[in-house]
């Protein structure tokens, strides 16, 4: 996160990048009308914000691109149920392509794919409903 607005931190100055919609998408008008708008401040990179803000931050700037592709760590981790389940069914709607690593049980049955790791190597691939049984316990 940047030190500065949450305009800042969704444009990094990208001369295509559109914040309204990013802003929707990744859940965050709400709290971005609660702090003031989109120029008001997000603290010391983002110190006034929740762990959620920021992940929701992180995929705003990636949207306001319009990114075709999503890399991600945990993209959900700080979520809660609801929002989680808002922000990939927006993901999805876009037609963004996210390639995330998780143990999230919500975020891995609203994957089209899923591929197992073990040991470094692929285990299994294929939908959440059809790996669950056997590698369900890898996940939280």
């Amino acid at each position: 996160m940047l030190s500065g607005t949450f305009a800042d931190n969704v444009r990094l100055d990208h001369p295509l990048a559109t914040s309204d919609r990013a802003i929707e998408d990744s859940r965050l008008t709400d709290d971005v009308a609660a702090a003031g708008g989109l120029d008001a401040v997000v603290g010391h990179r983002g110190v006034r914000l929740s762990g959620g803000q920021v992940q929701r931050l992180a995929f705003a700037r990636a949207l306001a691109a319009d990114a075709e592709l999503v890399l991600a760590d945990d993209a959900s981790s700080a979520l809660d149920a609801r929002t989680e389940l808002e922000l990939w069914s927006a993901l999805r709607d876009r037609g963004a392509t996210v390639l995330s690593a998780t143990s999230k049980q919500a975020a891995l049955r609203q994957a089209d794919v899923v591929v197992v790791l073990a040991d470094g190597t692929v285990a299994a691939v294929g939908p959440w409903a059809d790996l669950a049984e056997r590698w369900g316990h890898l996940a939280g």
